[in-house]
């Protein structure tokens, strides 16, 4: 599926293409004409406009779940997880065989619950820290910046975060666990808006310049637009 960036919102939701992968998906990240994908196995796939699918990572841990993509000029970040290793986020440079830059220790035991959990937000890198209930903010290059309470985080909640496509202090927060789609101020840790309207919410992704769209965990696709100020539709 493709999305044009515009001010209004969509109104229709039409398959372009469909691209059939031999591992099972978790999170994905666009950059450009290419889609990042991160699996339940521990492996990063490229899947570029031609269909064309390359493993760029494969961490060869049974069970290793990548919980968090975001690509950031040319550098891709990503979270795993597993009941095996330790959480961690690493930084790779894309234009140099995926070189890994920096890798660190992330103190989350939930992090392999699943959900796309890291966003990049004004050069800095937000990750949602499910077991602490709080948002976790770092350097692009790992150093720990602060950390934003969170309470509406519950143990085991699926979330996946987003950063707000109008304003780049806030963070939108899917929970699928409580049924809730809400917006986090980074400053002052403040709850601007919540959506309480949309059961099981899951993925979220910005849309232009206004607007949010929120996935629903069911086997046929439906979009939820919301208004990314007011949690409105």
């Amino acid at each position: 599926m493709t999305f044009t960036p515009q001010q209004e919102p969509p109104t229709i939701l039409q398959l372009i293409r469909e691209v059939k992968l031999d591992y099972e998906c978790i999170t994905l990240a666009a950059h450009g004409k290419d889609v990042y994908v991160g699996t339940r196995d521990g492996k990063i796939l490229k899947v570029d406009d031609r269909e064309n699918i390359e493993i760029l990572l494969n961490m060869n841990v049974s069970e290793l779940f990548i919980t968090g993509l975001c690509v950031n000029g040319k550098n891709l970040y990503s979270l795993s997880a597993s009941d095996f290793v330790n959480p961690s986020i690493s930084q790779y440079d894309l234009q140099n065989t995926n070189k890994q830059l920096h890798t660190w220790d992330f103190d989350d035991p939930d992090a392999d619950v699943w959900g796309s959990k890291i966003a990049i937000t004004q050069n800095q890198l937000v990750v949602a820290d499910i077991a602490h209930s709080r948002l976790t903010i770092y350097s692009l290059t790992g150093k720990l910046i602060r950390h934003v309470d969170c309470p509406k985080f519950k143990k085991y909640s699926w979330v996946c975060i987003s950063a707000s496509p109008s304003n780049p202090d806030v963070i939108i927060v899917s929970d699928n666990n409580s049924d809730q789609v809400f917006a986090v101020n980074l400053t002052t840790g403040g709850v601007l808006w919540t959506n309480s309207n949309i059961f099981a919410p899951q993925g979220i992704v910005s849309y232009g310049s206004e607007h949010v769209l929120v996935t629903r965990y069911r086997k046929n696709t439906k979009l939820r637009i919301l208004n990314a100020n007011t949690g409105q539709p």
